[in-house]
């Protein structure tokens, strides 16, 4: 089943661009989306919550990035733990009491991501939440070591779908080519096995490339690109990307 968010389909047609947002600061986040507001292979943005310093209020950030970025722009809110790559040290109850108060500022975004690491239960019940307030989510899993076996990623893809995510993503490291072809293996399992949710998957880093602009011919519905900005290892520059992906498109 596929995912409209202010007139962006995620799981149908070629896979969409996301572009994130990082930043120290509110003004520093707002300098950001307002170049990406102009840039059309940011199809959708991710705001990177985690990098904020103290003093630099969450939902006040949400506020003045939805302001500069225009209405036509899906914005999906993420708050990255330590564990799973990011700036925010806290234990899962510690996080999800802050992912918690962003429901709150449902109109201002529109897709909320929500660590898997921080249990299934919570996963389920901050789903629940956000559902309440009018938002997607998205429930996801980084592993910046290693590519599990196929079948397990095609598990851990299906599980999160069954404790109610509207997105699925999953971002693994390879150390071999092959590990590429695993992820894009699970891709296409879990797409099969739970049509109903979209996916977001990827292999990091220079080996894992080639699955940012063929994923979505295995299911994933949506890639990373970076503009200036990369959140994870191996995001190409989004302008390369979408032409890639338009360029695969008309090939496919």
């Amino acid at each position: 089943m596929a995912i409209t968010l202010r007139g962006v389909t995620l799981g149908a047609g070629r896979a969409k661009i996301l572009v994130p947002v990082l930043a120290q600061t509110i003004g520093e986040a707002v300098r950001q989306a307002a170049a990406l507001a102009q840039n059309p292979a940011a199809e959708l943005v991710e705001l990177r919550l985690d990098p904020l310093l103290p003093g630099q209020d969450a939902v006040v950030c949400l506020r003045a990035v939805r302001a500069a970025l225009g209405e036509a722009k899906p914005l999906l809110a993420t708050y990255r733990t330590s564990g799973q790559g990011g700036a925010l040290a806290a234990g899962p109850e510690a996080y999800a009491a802050r992912v918690a108060a962003l429901p709150a500022a449902a109109p201002l975004f529109d897709l909320l991501d929500l660590e898997w690491c921080a249990g299934a239960a919570r996963c389920a019940a901050l789903a629940a939440q956000a559902r309440r307030a009018g938002l997607a989510t998205v429930f996801s899993y980084h592993d910046f070591s290693a590519t599990p076996p196929a079948a397990a990623m095609t598990a851990l893809l299906t599980a999160m779908a069954d404790a109610g995510a509207d997105i699925a993503k999953l971002a693994v490291m390879p150390a071999v080519p092959a590990d590429a072809a695993a992820l894009l293996e699970a891709t296409a399992a879990a797409r099969a096995a739970r049509p109903a949710t979209p996916l977001i998957t990827m292999s990091m880093g220079p080996l894992g490339a080639v699955t940012r602009v063929c994923g979505g011919a295995f299911g994933s519905a949506a890639t990373f690109g970076a503009a200036g900005v990369a959140s994870a290892p191996g995001q190409p520059d989004a302008a390369a990307l979408l032409a890639a992906l338009n360029a695969l498109a008309r090939c496919l």
